[in-house]
């Protein structure tokens, strides 16, 4: 019995000789192929606006979070009535126990004293309030009113590590300040 021998494309049959492909020679130049030249630059458009698109929606997506929405000087922001205003209480003035006794009077008043201690400086000569969250001193209004001081007392700091709304220091004028009964 004879052995068959399958042919396959990639291998010339045994006894045959096929010419080898014509090779270029290195001195001749490939013709100029305009569509694919074409289309290799539209390629490379694409790509570099899908790069920019990309780009863009993730710096967006990333954010800063310092962005703030344009409110108009006409415009008026007031404290929701309800809401209890965290604070902290600093004793400036050096005198033992005068931040407790402002935090229960404070907190009598639907505030919440949060932090009750002394602040880095004993010789603070004029309690100040320091608004922590509204550059419109919205929250460091309402603690000034609420003690019968005059809105000079207070000024805006931002402090994001502070988890409170407002810093109360107790200066060396805190018996000009009057904490009346409710």
């Amino acid at each position: 019995m004879k052995r068959r021998q399958m042919a396959t494309p990639s291998r010339p049959k045994p006894g045959s000789r096929s010419a080898p492909p014509k090779r270029m020679a290195k001195s001749e130049k490939a013709p100029f192929n305009f569509r694919r030249s074409f289309f290799s630059v539209v390629l490379w458009g694409l790509g570099i606006m899908n790069v920019l698109l990309i780009a863009s929606s993730v710096r967006n997506h990333f954010a800063t979070g310092n962005e703030h929405a344009i409110i108009s000087d006409t415009a008026v922001v007031a404290a929701e009535p309800n809401t209890i205003i965290k604070i902290e209480v600093l004793n400036g003035c050096g005198v033992d126990g005068v931040a407790r006794k402002f935090a229960e009077f404070l907190k009598k008043r639907n505030f919440d004293p949060v932090n009750v201690t002394n602040y880095d400086s004993q010789n603070i000569p004029r309690t100040a309030i320091i608004d922590r969250t509204s550059n419109e001193l919205v929250n460091g209004r309402k603690v000034a009113q609420t003690l019968g001081l005059a809105d000079d007392y207070v000024v805006y700091q931002a402090s994001p590590e502070r988890m409170v709304a407002v810093s109360v220091i107790i200066g060396q004028d805190y018996k000009a300040i009057q904490l009346a009964p409710k």
